[in-house]
């Protein structure tokens, strides 16, 4: 196949992130995370495949939610470690340092939510040109930065799927999650989709690539006074447009610039198309380094 998909759409990114990072960092109304669990998911990948790996992620992330509950801006600084002890398996953790700036009120700088994960990839010794890739990751409620409309504990599992394939010049890449979130008002279920192609040049050190990522709301099961939970076709309390049905797509536009075999820069944009949405603009950067 001689299809190629480039995104440009990237040096957008360099130019915002240096208007953005001398001012606090605002939130989205959900201060555990700016964008969906399968944005997070694939930022957290690092520009690369879903086969396992020993590495090292200083990632950087911001989010900007202007029509959100409280509008605003959020960053996240995240040290993300994988153990891969042999080559079919791996697990890791993600830590992240967050920082919070609603509209009107003051900045809230601390921990966040701290997420845990696992990855299978079968048959990974004889996998070169198509991998897939079994996940399992969870959040843990660590967060001590609060915000206006705050959503309390939160508490999250998501098993996902990667497929990779890629030629000579090229790749695409399809992945599919589920996510079941709790917090004192209710369980949500959300399940997303998404697929990204991208070309590779200057002798494979430069990679950039675009794709999209769909996140539909599968049900809510809203918490009553007496704590019990049932079904509800209506948000939780807390949120907006999270009804379920509700679809969120963002496009992706990613790419990677890899200075040595085991040193390389990570860049992406994230933009939503959708009316409802879970920021208005994402912009990802990070440093990694692989073992």
């Amino acid at each position: 196949m001689t299809m190629r998909a480039e995104a440009i759409v990237v040096a957008l990114a360099v130019v915002l992130a240096a208007w953005l990072w001398p001012a606090s960092a605002r939130a989205h109304h959900v201060p555990g995370h700016g964008s969906s669990e399968g944005v997070r998911s694939i930022n957290s990948l690092g520009n690369r495949g879903g086969k396992v790996s020993t590495r090292l992620l200083l990632l950087e992330e911001f989010s900007w939610q202007p029509s959100a509950l409280t509008p605003g801006l959020r960053n996240e600084l995240s040290l993300l470690g994988e153990y891969a002890p042999v080559p079919a398996f791996s697990f890791g953790a993600q830590l992240p340092f967050t920082v919070i700036d609603e509209l009107g009120s003051p900045p809230s700088v601390g921990y966040g939510d701290t997420r845990a994960f696992l990855r299978v990839t079968p048959h990974a010794d004889k996998l070169i040109h198509r991998t897939l890739t079994f996940n399992l990751a969870a959040s843990f409620p660590t967060r001590t930065v609060r915000a206006t409309v705050d959503p309390g504990r939160v508490w999250s599992v998501t098993p996902s799927a990667i497929f990779t394939r890629t030629y000579t010049g090229w790749y695409w890449q399809a992945i599919g999650l589920a996510s079941l979130e709790t917090r004192p008002a209710g369980l949500a279920v959300d399940v997303s989709v998404g697929g990204q192609a991208g070309g590779k040049f200057a002798n494979n050190k430069i990679a950039l690539g675009g794709g999209v990522i769909v996140d539909v709301r599968a049900a809510n099961f809203c918490a009553n006074p007496d704590g019990t939970r049932t079904y509800c076709n209506d948000n939780r309390a807390g949120e907006d447009q999270r009804e379920p049905g509700s679809v969120r797509a963002t496009a992706l536009a990613s790419g990677s610039w890899t200075i040595q075999p085991r040193w390389a820069l990570i860049f992406g944009v994230q933009v939503p198309f959708t009316p409802k949405r879970d920021l208005d603009l994402g912009l990802t950067f990070g440093v990694q380094t692989m073992f």
